[in-house]
């Protein structure tokens, strides 16, 4: 099954969400740390365990990139890379 049927987004697309964004949603987050899926990105978010900050934003969760990109030990300027190999 493709990541497009799955409705999860392709690591090339939270990448680039992630470089260019100031926040991604937490579905995104969830898979960009962990590989999880929609449900258990906001159960995680829900219970505090995510590993980053979540923000409630126009009655929307959203979690900034950047803290996505430090707990995953990346810097913006190396993604080119990271998404040139996916």
């Amino acid at each position: 099954m493709s990541a497009k049927s799955s409705g999860t987004p392709s690591w090339k697309v939270i990448f680039r969400k992630l470089q260019t964004q100031p926040t991604v949603s937490v579905p995104e987050a969830g898979f960009a740390l962990a590989e999880l899926h929609k449900n258990a990105a906001y159960k995680a978010a829900k219970n505090k365990e995510l590993g980053v900050p979540v923000l409630e934003i126009g009655g929307k969760l959203r979690v900034p990139s950047i803290a996505v990109l430090r707990k995953l030990n990346l810097h913006p300027d190396e993604l080119p890379s990271i998404i040139a190999a996916k």
